[in-house]
């Protein structure tokens, strides 16, 4: 009796670890397969946008969304390469999703020059200025941005402000006057450079 149950107990675990395997295998494949549809048409898009501007052009396909899933810098301007390799970074890129089965553009992500190449934490672009820094997260055709302002100046007022934008266009905006002090704290760039962020590589285009 207590063999059988045993073996009862053992079939009955192996089917249910045989569900979970299929249900979430199917899912991962599916993610997978989503990823791979959305890289060839950015790369596809790329080229186009090469051949259209006649300039040459780098990109980059990261995931910086909430769902993990990738979107596409493009810039024309290169700041910087590692020693004794191909890498590449930049101050500046145009932020494009995939939305409707199609590639859509965002927003600019700025910075102010090659002391700030874009970053890359989580499911965040950063841009930073001397007094000001970005962070933004996409959302199917949208992005999602915050932005803190007025730290290490004197006798300024601080705000953090965010903002919609799809299409480069904002909406839905809300500032906030905060103190130099929670400004200093919010600093995105700084904070996420200090907390381990990676510099966002790009690739030349061919």
């Amino acid at each position: 009796m207590f063999k059988r149950k045993n073996a009862r107990k053992g079939l009955t675990m192996l089917l249910f670890l045989s569900v979970v395997v299929s249900v979430f295998g199917s899912s991962l494949c599916a993610n997978a397969a989503g990823k791979e549809v959305y890289r060839r048409s950015y790369k596809k898009y790329v080229k186009q946008m090469q051949k259209k501007s006649k300039k040459q052009l780098y990109y980059a396909i990261i995931n910086a969304s909430d769902g993990k899933m990738p979107v596409l810098l493009i810039t024309d301007g290169i700041i910087g390469t590692d020693t004794g390799s191909k890498t590449k970074y930049s101050a500046h890129a145009d932020v494009y999703s995939y939305s409707d089965s199609k590639v859509v553009y965002i927003t600019r992500m700025q910075s102010t020059g090659s002391g700030y190449p874009l970053l890359k934490k989580g499911k965040y672009i950063f841009s930073g200025f001397h007094h000001s820094s970005q962070r933004l997260m996409v959302s199917g055709d949208k992005g999602y941005m915050d932005e803190v302002d007025g730290f290490g100046l004197e006798n300024t007022q601080c705000h953090k402000t965010s903002w919609v934008v799809a299409n480069g266009k904002k909406k839905d905006v809300t500032k906030t006057d905060i103190s130099a002090k929670k400004a200093d704290k919010l600093d995105y760039y700084i904070h996420a450079y200090n907390k381990g962020s990676n510099e966002i590589k790009f690739k030349k285009v061919k």
